[in-house]
């Protein structure tokens, strides 16, 4: 469980003079953003949503503002900081901020302001007596507020002014919104639109249930042949005029909630495409390095990602990819087909010309992945498939993939280089036909045609002349399989082409390919388009083109195009620096409506929006509006929504806007730049001063305060970090990266650091002294990794430290002197890998390229040997002696439990991120404060453990819910709360959430809730180990697992119990009592129609009913959790049949073998034995937990160790259900199935004897005879198996219970009985011999006299104490079998009786006689009896 932490504090040496800001919407500010997408739920339709992809692979999402958090508006408020504020960072103010009172220029921190609000009305909405200047008209105009930049209106209007004073009078209006329009999108031009039609129109479209039958298409269409039509080819009248919105900013506003970051970002891992998949509540992200990941759109959390296959082979792949597409091909089923182009080496580095307008043809790959949507329950969660790749030759970015919705069959499109539109049909295999093809290929013939033992895979959209580097090995009619070594799911039929397209531009600039299936006419329409035109074609599924189906469009006034989408599927809009829709009516060849099936669309424009110069735009997936990104002239980004409804109140509006503009680096202000966290207490920071510093994590959690450094507020101390170590010389540059290394001769440590110049520093890790510096190469340094000392192999880079820049270029350094020793300069292509020690010296060095090409370096000699190709550079590997240097993208961490989330981007909110993995963390710590050996907090207050324990909570826990918990925290748990934020983590991506008020951290998602919630009850508990502190532990506890709800409001996301369970099934013991405190508390807050829908869903898959190879799964392991557990809680609710599923599930698990959930069966026969008992074979489920319990083989003893677990649920039962339980041990030891399992019960006895010896009493005299009697001397076997066992038994028993004794020399035991009588046995014959009656009560002791031949026994609740003799003569056993000896002249009555009186203690507790009464024998005939404090000594 990773969970990640932003410390704002360590962003900056101390808090500068400026605005506080917020982390998250300053790395939106400052990462280029050029992906938007925007959706409204399709569970309600007023929620919002918008992502936005960056150019470092982070995801932004904005939503409905979180309660009572600060919407952006035009005018962001000021932001105050309360006591606990969110993470914030310190930024210069803009040049407002310096600006006189008198300024003009009002201030957006106080636009709401009396002043500014005057200035702002008298601008927007005059009176009409107002005058502005002479020369302007007083003619009254509306406009809405949205529709003015308060900033920027000002200056406008002194240009405006000044431009009219030698025309003739015009309005403000016509001033001003000419202006407006090209930056704020409110200008709409009348455009032609379709006349009202009558019931004879010919103009109206064609219904799909109106077609009078169709005709056959006519021949492939050719370029030559193919009119182009242009819009205006149909006279219609005009739109009617545009409604004047009104001020409805707040209504529709969003707000920034969250930033994700996926494990890889930075430099070419941009986000290249963002889909929403039609119907489902799923974000699908790209990045430019192949990863695919689903993100959930209402918390942000990552369900699923995976890499395209060729992107997983190569780190450096120079492969773009650059778009996705999906279609839905099952009601919970996507096909997401991903699509990558030819990317230059090193463009992302140096800033090289866009690969598609620099090379044309190159070959274009696609990867397709099924993508299955999880159901509410989250019983099948939702996951991501890949089902193949392959590659062709056209343009990647032209590329779609449409679904024919009447025979359910799919296509992929695609542009190829000669403006042609091929098309193949794709299928899925299902995974069972998969499966039985694999098996059939396998069994079949290396010489069977049918079924050839290995499938080559031939390129499946291969297009007219285009190459395929697949060879076509198996067909099936026109079907071929897809390129996959591992049997691929997809199969392909043969190229169709539509024919020629035809654009005024060159066809290497095609930007992008849109499709949709039309029912009615059982065709697929498609819309491609360059940066200027868009060209509409149609084509019957069947193949054949329609005639003369191409029309081209050339809108106007939009400027480059962004985008084309299709809104319906009769109509698109153009996406630019204007928005504009079109009608798609279908026409004959001379332009007339017609309604025949052969007809084509020509696109009538119908509405206009300006949308400014946005830096994205894209069209909300339900409605017809479209959601745009740009910045301001001022650097703030603006994120707007333009509707073109025919509404009177939305029209255009604000959703959000930054309160920060981008400002450029500041001078004098020293910024971290580099991270390297080494242990809690050892965090080395770069900044951009060209100095490393060391701290630790507690220190930036609670920054000091220092009064002296100037603020912003002369009244406020300022915040300064308190650092360890400072290096001693600075070096001239920002540090970029920072990378540990070992000399493994001395074993110190050094860091090696990169700076933004190319440069190379080395730092001793003790003192953070400069040890060496170079400037070597032109790009920064990306990866450090080390020969190790003790290769054999090694050669003259033994101990070497090889550094590797972004360019490729190798400098290899020796940690012995820090000598620059070569430097290998990059190649053309990325670099793949490295290989050392060929030769016969081992001085050999192989580098190896992405493109295929190597290259072989002499580095005794320091020489170049010679280049060669892959294959030959393989034959040269194969030799014997090489060994690879591995480089991967991400550093191997340092201290497992801590690392960072700083990537090559330097974006701010990363940089200052830690991330704890809390498993190895608590597990760390508890080791470390049980090993100290003083759990007392006074002695310990400074410890590291408790130190780091307090570090964490006064992040993790949320102050102001509750002042008596804050007060505990503080006052007795030492905890000095702290400002940083908490996000959600795991190994597929990051989330980093933003809001200002406290309680909102537990209103973002049920999952997000349960983490965090975890980890502050899994910290608590750690805690708890200190005695001193423990009860104000549980007590904090207490609270966040059963009191958030009531304290944190209606909008409380409770923690979700599927998520909880799966924690449980997957964490470590550290955290999985964290999870199931939490568990039990959510069940217990569910409604009973909850609890029964959760159970009802769930009870399908409890492992019982399903089949033998799914009944050990997590699935049925999680059913099983949910279920069982339920029932425990609210067995009422449950019926019969799901009671006795859960039962036999239960059973099921305990007596498999190779069961990975037995401790899961295990827990719930403790907790609801009583239940299930009445369902299952009860005495199979104890016999199985017997053997659980005591099984001491170490071949059956497995990972989980569940002996312990079982041996408590045992003395747990055995408490409950004693009287069961006592049966069933008794007769397995009296008729055991085997001698092991004897022996397995009678270890079973002596665990609880030592344990629960209560259980035992009142069963003791059946248990005794039980093991006696497997001591039958006529069954040597059994009794030499079980002699050591019995030994062992009798010797606890004797030593707990005083109502037993034994007497070693004559093997006699006397039992005592509830009813005062005592049974004495022969161990030499396994014999009763006869039974003492004289108690009227229950015995409470007895002692054999040393001899043998005297027992003394005592009830305290009867006063007295017997005197037996037992040392029975031959003659008396002969003649009286099973009779007591002759007791003197007293017959069978005790020899001697003594009464006594002891007050009180007659009626001392069964378990106090256990500890206080005692026989003492002070001769053979002399006795003494303690009772506690009291001693009695008799005659015997």
């Amino acid at each position: 469980m990773l969970v990640p932490l932003t410390l704002p504090t360590c962003l900056r040496l101390s808090a500068q003079q400026g605005i506080q800001t917020n982390t998250i919407e300053k790395s939106f500010i400052d990462e280029p953003c050029s992906k938007i997408i925007a959706w409204r739920s399709h569970k309600s339709s007023n929620s919002l949503g918008v992502a936005v992809g960056a150019k470092f692979g982070s995801v932004y999402l904005f939503g409905t503002p979180l309660p009572g958090e600060h919407i952006s508006k035009s005018s962001p408020p000021s932001l105050s900081r309360t006591r606990f504020p969110t993470p914030t960072s310190t930024a210069p103010s803009g040049p407002r901020a310096s600006s006189p009172p008198s300024s003009p220029k009002p201030s957006p921190r106080h636009s709401a302001s009396p002043s500014s609000l005057s200035l702002n009305q008298a601008l927007i909405k005059p009176s009409a007596r107002s005058r502005v200047v002479s020369g302007v008209s007083c003619e009254q105009v509306q406009a809405s507020k949205s529709f003015v930049d308060f900033e920027d209106e000002p200056a406008r209007l002194k240009d405006l002014l000044k431009s009219c004073k030698s025309t003739r009078e015009r309005s403000i209006v016509d001033t001003l919104l000419p202006t407006l329009a090209l930056e704020k999108g409110i200008v709409f031009e009348r455009t032609p639109s379709l006349p009202p039609r009558s019931s004879g129109s010919p103009l109206s479209p064609v219904s799909p249930g109106s077609s009078k039958g169709r005709e056959d298409p006519k021949s492939l269409l050719s370029a030559t042949s193919s009119p182009v039509f242009a819009p205006r080819s149909l006279s219609v009248s005009p739109s009617p005029p545009l409604p004047i919105p009104n001020d409805k900013t707040e209504g529709g506003s969003i707000a920034l909630t969250a930033h994700i970051l996926p494990p890889r970002c930075g430099v070419a891992h941009g986000v290249a495409d963002l889909i929403i998949p039609e119907g489902s509540d799923l974000l699908v992200s790209l990045q430019e390095s192949g990863d695919v990941s689903v993100f959930n759109t209402h918390d942000g959390t990552c369900i699923a990602t995976e890499c395209c296959q060729q992107a997983a082979q190569s780190q450096n792949d120079t492969s773009c990819w650059v778009q996705l597409r999906s279609i839905q091909i099952e009601e919970k089923v996507h096909l997401i087909l991903a699509c990558a182009t030819y990317r230059l080496p090193y463009s992302d580095i140096f800033g090289l010309p866009d690969p598609l307008d620099e090379v044309a043809g190159k070959n274009a790959r696609y990867s397709l992945f099924e993508l299955h949507v999880g159901d509410p329950c989250s019983i099948h969660p939702t996951w991501l498939e890949p089902l193949g790749e392959w590659r062709v030759d056209g343009f990647a970015e032209v590329s779609d993939i449409v679904r024919n919705e009447a025979d359910g069959t799919s296509f992929c499109r695609r542009s190829t280089c000669l403006s042609h539109s091929p098309h193949r049909s794709l299928s899925v295999i299902t995974r069972f036909e998969v499966r039985v093809r694999t098996r059939s290929v396998a069994s079949s013939s290396a010489n069977s045609v049918d079924e050839p033992r290995t499938l080559a895979i031939p390129s499946p959209l291969r297009s007219l002349g285009s190459t395929s580097s697949e060879n076509v090995a198996s067909r099936n009619g026109d079907r071929v399989a897809a390129p996959n070594t591992d049997f691929s799911r997809l199969w392909f039929g043969q190229d169709r082409d539509v024919g020629a397209a035809v654009f005024s531009s060159t066809p290497r600039s095609l930007r992008g390919l849109c499709s949709r299936y039309i029912v009615a006419r059982d065709a697929v329409l498609g819309l491609a388009w360059t940066d200027s035109e868009v060209l509409i074609f149609q084509f019957q599924t069947g193949g054949k083109a329609l005639d003369q189906s191409f029309t081209q469009v050339q809108p106007d006034g939009v400027g480059k195009i962004l985008n084309v989408q299709f809104v319906d599927s009769q109509s698109f809009v153009v996406l630019g620096s204007v928005a504009r829709w079109y009608k798609l009516v279908p026409v004959d060849a001379n332009g007339d409506p017609s309604d025949s099936e052969n007809a084509r669309l020509q696109p009538i424009p119908t509405q206009k929006i300006s949308l400014g110069v946005p830096s994205a735009a894209s069209l909300i997936n339900t409605t017809n509006g479209v959601v745009t990104l740009r910045h301001t002239s001022k650097g703030f980004k603006e994120v707007s929504l333009f509707s073109p409804i025919d509404s009177q109140d939305r029209t255009y509006r604000r959703l959000w806007r930054s309160q920060i503009a981008t400002t450029p680096r500041e001078e004098g202000v020293t910024t971290l730049t580099a991270v390297l966290p080494l242990e809690f207490n050892s965090l080395i920071f770069g900044y951009s001063d060209g100095r490393l510093r060391r701290t630790s994590f507690s220190a930036i959690t609670s920054p000091k305060m220092s009064p002296e450094l100037p603020s912003s507020s002369p009244s406020q101390p300022v915040e300064v970090l308190s650092f360890q170590h400072v290096s001693d010389v600075p070096i001239p540059a920002s540090i970029y990266s920072l990378h540990l290394i070992r000399n493994e001769r001395t074993g110190d440590r050094f860091i090696i650091g990169g700076s933004d110049d190319g440069g190379i520093a080395i730092w001793s890790l003790h003192d953070l002294k400069l040890c060496a510096s170079f400037v070597q190469f032109i790009a920064p340094l990306l990866y450090v990794v080390q020969v190790r000392q003790q290769e054999e192999h090694a050669g003259p880079l033994r101990g070497c430290g090889l550094c590797i820049s972004m360019d490729g270029t190798i400098a290899v350094i020796a940690m012995d002197g820090f000598e620059m020793l070569y430097v290998l300069p990059g190649a053309s292509s990325p670099l793949s890998s490295i290989h050392y020690g060929g030769g016969e010296e081992h001085d050999l060095l192989m580098v190896l390229y992405v493109d295929g090409s190597a290259r072989l370096w002499d580095i005794k000699m320091g020489e170049f040997r010679r280049a060669m190709d892959a294959e030959k550079a393989r034959d040269v590997l194969s030799t014997s002696g090489w060994l690879e240097l591995p480089i991967d993208g991400r550093d191997t961490r340092v201290n497992p439990s801590v690392s960072t989330l700083a990537n090559a981007s330097a974006i701010m909110d990363p940089m200052c991120t830690f991330t704890i993995a809390l498993e190895r963390f608590m597990k760390v710590t508890a080791v470390d404060a049980k090993a100290s050996g003083n759990t007392r907090l006074s002695s310990v207050t400074h410890s590291a453990p408790l130190t780091h324990l307090r570090t964490l909570l006064s992040i993790m826990l949320t102050p102001g819910l509750c002042p008596d918990i804050d007060e505990v925290c503080e006052l007795k748990l030492g905890i000095s709360f702290s400002s940083g934020g908490v996000g959600h983590g795991s190994s597929q991506a990051t989330t980093l959430y933003n809001y200002q008020n406290v309680r909102n951290a537990w209103c973002i998602s049920s999952v997000v809730s349960a983490s965090r919630a975890i980890a502050i009850i899994a910290i608590l508990k750690t805690m708890s180990i200190y005695d001193d502190i423990s009860d104000d532990c549980q007590t904090v506890m207490t609270f966040y697992a059963t009191s958030l709800q009531t304290v944190v409001g209606p909008h409380f996301k409770a923690p979700d119990v599927v998520y909880l369970a799966r924690q449980w099934l997957d964490m470590s013991n550290e955290l999985r009592d964290a999870a199931r405190i939490l568990f039990d508390a959510g069940v217990v807050k569910l409604s009973d129609e909850e609890s029964a829908a959760l159970v009802d869903a769930w009870q399908h898959h409890l492992p019982c009913l399903q089949p033998s190879a799914d009944q050990d799964s997590k699935q049925s392991g999680l059913a099983l959790f949910l279920c069982g557990y339920m029932a425990i809680e609210k067995y009422s609710l449950l019926s019969t049949s799901a009671l006795v599923d859960i039962s036999k599930s239960i059973s099921l698990y305990l007596q498999d073998d190779t069961s990975t959930h037995r401790a899961l069966a295990i827990d719930l026969c403790a907790k609801g034995f009583h239940i299930w008992q009445h369902y299952v074979d009860s005495v199979a489920v104890l016999r199985a937990l017997f053997a659980l319990a005591t099984n001491m083989r170490k071949e059956q003893i497995s990972v989980q160790n569940v002996g312990p677990q079982a041996r408590l649920a045992v003395l747990q039962i055995a408490m409950q259900h004693t009287g069961l339980f006592m049966t069933v041990l008794t007769l397995d030891i009296l008729n055991p199935r085997s001698v092991a399992e004897r022996k397995s019960v009678m270890q079973l006895v002596a665990f609880l004897i030592r344990k629960r010896p209560l259980i035992l009493y009142p069963h003791l005299p059946r248990l005794m005879e039980a093991v006696v009697k497997s001591l039958d001397p006529n069954s040597t076997a059994s009794r030499d198996a079980v002699l050591d066992t019995a030994t062992e038994i009798i010797g606890h028993v004797v030593r707990t219970f005083p109502t037993v004794d034994f007497h070693d020399p004559t093997q006699r035991l006397a039992v005592g009985t509830a009813e005062g009588a005592f049974i004495m046995y022969d161990l030499k014959s396994a014999t009763q011999l006869y039974v003492l009656d004289g108690h009227t009560h229950r015995p409470t002791a007895c002692a054999f006299s040393p001899d043998g031949r005297r027992l003394v026994t005592v009830s305290l609740e009867e006063g007295v104490v017997r005197v037996w003799k037992v040392g029975a003569s031959l003659a008396s056993v002969l003649l009286h079998p099973g009779r007591p000896p002759r007791q003197g002249e007293m017959g069978s009555r005790p020899y001697k009786t003594f009464p006594f009186n002891v007050g009180d203690e007659a009626n001392m507790t069964i378990a106090g006689t256990l500890e206080w009464v005692r026989f003492e024998w002070l001769s053979d005939r002399s006795v003494r009896l303690r009772i506690r404090e009291s001693t009695l000594t008799f005659s015997a």
